[in-house]
């Protein structure tokens, strides 16, 4: 319907009908619709794509970060239980201490201790953090700002679109040569235009924007451009030479603007997946920093403060205890309470190196987020245990994890570690999705290499990762 409609314009405005064969005319139509709506509709795809998956990203880190927040109030938890432990501890042995002292009396004060060491034993088995099933609406933090804007386009994108476009009119407008020079033309201004949006001072909101009335200037006028080449080349042509002056500026904002989407979505998908991997290791780091407070706290008491009662006892079954050996053991004691007290290191990183405070603690930390089975050989077993190789395995584990929701809503993950033929551990983490284009290639969070490759094998996305050997 264009050419008939473009010419009964020229009519009503100019009293000059357009020129041109419309079967060209038409053809040269339906070329601009498969071009500029294909172009359009691969964007708006890419698009929707990554927005489900910034989404998805923006919803587990939800949970995450909730399951941190309990994380970090366990360790708190930890530090004031341990504190009132020693306080309630001391006043008991400072009682005891202040009374007779006997064989009966530091047995009973023994029991105390004991029973307060197997009841820390016990809490530092216990996560104390529920499984998470559904998180706060996060899709506007998914979509990676607040609104779109344009940036320079790639270089002679626009020229390419409109000489594609335009290709069945301009050969029956006229001889090859001049549609050629008249290409070349389009090409010079579309690096013109280029080069005007890339200048510093004509800069957006964003380092890599620029400014709208700056951006649409300078493709209108090489869109005028266009026009005027047009007419000086082909006069015959007569009004349909401004067609320019609409189309190349409309597709330069057009594939700006799916660009620039794409783009940022882009971004919040990057940045959400390298921020959610982080919180799941301080996740794991924060649980392994409790427990450890926790079983040395317990330890503690049952090797130093109760191996302390067992020899007062033991001083005290014929004879009452000298006041030396009562001071002694008030000495000792202390020493063992203030041991508990003292904090464990800060861990902001990964868990604990080996194999318990490393891939394990890691699929603790993504529970509730996703649901993972763990099969681990004997010989991967041994070699885990080793600092180096349990830090890289977690690395994988946690990449891997983190694509398993990137690609799937199941977020159900099997994770296997074996030791190959070259006695060398190979992690593979599957989770039931589907793999986008171009997602396989060794690129990601900061932990990919060489050695890691992602592929679709059936309805899985499969990790694979086979760490480098430990140095030396």
């Amino acid at each position: 319907m264009r050419a008939p409609v473009n010419n009964a314009v020229s009519l009503l405005l100019w009293d000059t009908p357009t020129t041109g064969a419309w079967g060209p005319r038409t053809l040269t139509n339906v070329v601009t619709t498969l071009v500029v709506f294909g172009i359009v509709g691969v964007a708006t795809t890419q698009f929707a794509r990554r927005r489900l998956v910034a989404r998805r990203l923006a919803d587990a880190l939800e949970l995450m970060r909730a399951r941190l927040e309990r994380a970090q109030e366990r360790v708190a938890q930890t530090r004031e239980l341990r504190a009132q432990t020693v306080i309630d501890l001391r006043a008991g042995r400072d009682a005891m201490l202040s009374g007779h002292v006997d064989f009966d009396t530091v047995r009973a004060y023994a029991v105390k201790v004991r029973e307060r060491s197997h009841r820390l034993a016990e809490l530092a088995d216990d996560e104390g953090l529920p499984a998470e099933t559904s998180a706060p609406g996060t899709e506007a933090a998914a979509a990676g700002g607040s609104r779109l804007v344009l940036i320079p386009m790639p270089w002679l994108v626009v020229a390419l679109v409109y000489n594609i476009a335009s290709l069945p009119f301009a050969f029956t407008a006229g001889p090859p040569a001049v549609v050629g020079l008249g290409y070349l033309g389009v090409c010079l201004l579309d690096i013109a235009a280029g080069a005007v949006t890339r200048l510093p001072r004509l800069r957006g909101p964003t380092p890599d924007s620029v400014r709208p009335v700056a951006f649409i200037g300078a493709w209108l006028l090489a869109g005028v451009g266009v026009a005027v080449m047009t007419f000086a080349l082909l006069p015959d042509l007569r009004m349909l030479s401004v067609v320019g002056v609409v189309a190349i500026p409309a597709a330069a904002v057009a594939l700006s603007l799916c660009v620039d989407a794409v783009r940022r979505v882009r971004s919040a998908e990057h940045r959400a997946a390298r921020v959610l991997a982080r919180v799941a290791q301080r996740v794991a780091a924060r649980q392994a920093q409790a427990g450890e407070q926790l079983i040395r706290a317990s330890g503690l008491l049952h090797g130093r403060v109760q191996g302390r009662c067992v020899i007062l006892a033991a001083q005290s079954d014929d004879d009452p205890p000298t006041p030396e050996d009562l001071a002694v053991f008030r000495d000792q004691t202390d020493e063992a309470f203030d041991a508990i007290l003292e904090a464990v290191p800060d861990a902001e990183g990964a868990p604990a190196p080996g194999f318990g405070g490393s891939v394990e603690g890691l699929l603790s930390a993504w529970s509730g987020v996703v649901t993972t089975t763990l099969q681990v050989d004997a010989g991967a077993r041994l070699a885990l245990t080793d600092p180096g190789t349990a830090a890289r395995a977690v690395e994988a584990v946690n990449e891997a994890l983190v694509n398993a929701v990137k690609h799937s809503a199941a977020r159900v993950a099997a994770v296997a570690i074996a030791v190959m033929t070259d006695d060398r551990v190979r992690v593979r983490v599957s989770s039931r999705g589907a793999l986008a284009a171009g997602s396989g290639r060794p690129r990601g969070l900061g932990t990919r290499g060489a050695s890691v490759a992602i592929s679709q094998q059936g309805e899985d996305v499969v990790l694979d990762c086979v760490p480098p050997p430990a140095a030396g």
